[in-house]
C-alpha cells in the first residue's frame, strides 16, 4: 500500500492511543492507507505481538462495527481478536482506534507470495469459496446489501437498477487480495479487515477479488481464480458489482493500496 513504511515510531510521535498500548514497547508502522488510516506493530521483532490502527472516522472506519463482526465471525473463521476499541481526538476531527491481537499468518501480497501467483492466486479462490461456504447466511445479523451500501456511502439510487438475481452468501466485504493471509507453505489460513461483513450475493465479493489479482499479481489469473473458487464466470453480475464497488467514494484508495506489500509478520491488518 503506498505509504507502507518500516519506520519505528517515536513515542513523542505516535497517536495518543498507540502510545498508551505500546506502553514502553516498540511500535512500528506496518501498513498506512489511502484514508489516512495507519497500523502499527507493538512489540519487538519476532514476539507475540498486537496491532492497533489509528484513522479519521468515517462510513468506511467504524471499529465498534469492526468488533462486532470479528466476534460474530471467530465462530466460524480464523479472523483477529479484538482487544479494545475507541475515539480519539485528532488535528483534522475524531480519529477512531482498534486494537486486535496478531493473527497467525501472512498476507497474500507479502513479497514470497506475490513471487508465487501459480500458487498463491488459487490459494485465494479456495479461501473466498471456504469463507462463503463457513459462515451462515441464515445466520448473520449483518446486511452487505446493495440498498444498504447505497444509503450509507450516499450514492444515487439509480446504482440500484437491474440487480441480478440475489445468491446469498456471508461475504467478506473487502475480499482484495492482502485481506487473506496465507501459512508458510501457502495455504489459507485467515481473514483480516472484515469491517463490512455482511450478507449479499457472492459476486459483491468475487468482483473486487478479481480486480485485485491484477493489481497485485498481474493480468490472466482470473480463470484460475474461479476455478479454485468453484463458480462460472458470470459477465453480468461481475459487471453490476465491480460498478457499486468502483462507484465507492473509497474505491480509488482501495486500488492504489493493493500493489504494495502488508507487514511481514503475522496479523497485520491491511486497510
Amino acid at each position: 500500500m503506498p505509504g507502507v513504511t518500516a519506520d519505528v515510531a517515536t513515542p513523542e510521535h505516535l497517536p495518543a492511543p498507540v502510545g498508551r498500548w505500546a506502553a514502553g514497547l516498540p511500535a512500528e508502522a506496518v501498513w498506512r492507507n489511502e484514508l489516512g488510516g495507519v497500523t502499527y506493530r507493538l512489540g519487538p521483532p519476532g514476539s507475540p505481538a498486537r496491532y492497533v490502527k489509528v484513522e479519521d472516522v468515517g462510513p468506511e472506519w467504524d471499529p465498534a462495527a469492526v468488533v462486532a463482526r470479528l466476534r460474530w465471525a471467530h465462530r466460524y473463521v480464523p479472523v483477529p481478536v479484538p482487544v479494545a476499541h475507541g475515539r480519539a481526538s485528532g488535528a483534522a476531527g475524531p480519529r477512531a482506534w482498534l486494537v486486535t491481537q496478531a493473527a497467525a499468518g501472512e498476507s497474500a501480497v507479502a513479497p514470497r507470495h506475490a513471487r508465487r501467483p501459480g500458487t498463491t492466486v488459487p490459494a485465494l479462490g479456495r479461501a473466498l469459496r471456504a469463507f462463503h461456504d463457513a459462515v451462515p447466511a441464515r445466520d448473520c445479523p449483518f446486511s452487505w446489501s446493495v440498498a444498504d451500501r447505497i444509503a450509507r456511502m450516499g450514492l444515487d439510487p439509480a446504482r440500484a437498477d437491474g440487480m441480478p438475481a440475489l445468491d446469498p452468501v456471508v461475504c467478506h466485504g473487502d475480499a482484495c487480495s492482502p485481506n487473506f493471509l496465507l501459512d508458510d507453505a501457502g495455504r489459507p489460513c485467515g481473514y483480516v479487515d472484515l469491517g463490512a461483513l455482511g450478507v449479499a450475493d457472492r459476486w459483491a465479493d468475487l468482483a473486487p477479488a478479481l480486480a485485485s489479482l491484477q493489481w497485485n499479481y498481474g493480468p490472466g489469473w482470473e480463470p484460475a481464480f474461479l476455478d479454485a473458487y468453484g463458480v462460472d464466470a458470470d459477465p453480468g453480475k461481475r459487471a453490476f458489482y465491480w460498478r457499486l464497488w468502483d462507484a465507492e467514494p473509497t474505491a480509488d484508495a482501495g486500488r492504489a493500496a493493493q500493489a504494495a506489500p502488508a507487514a511481514s509478520d503475522e496479523g497485520a491488518v491491511p486497510g
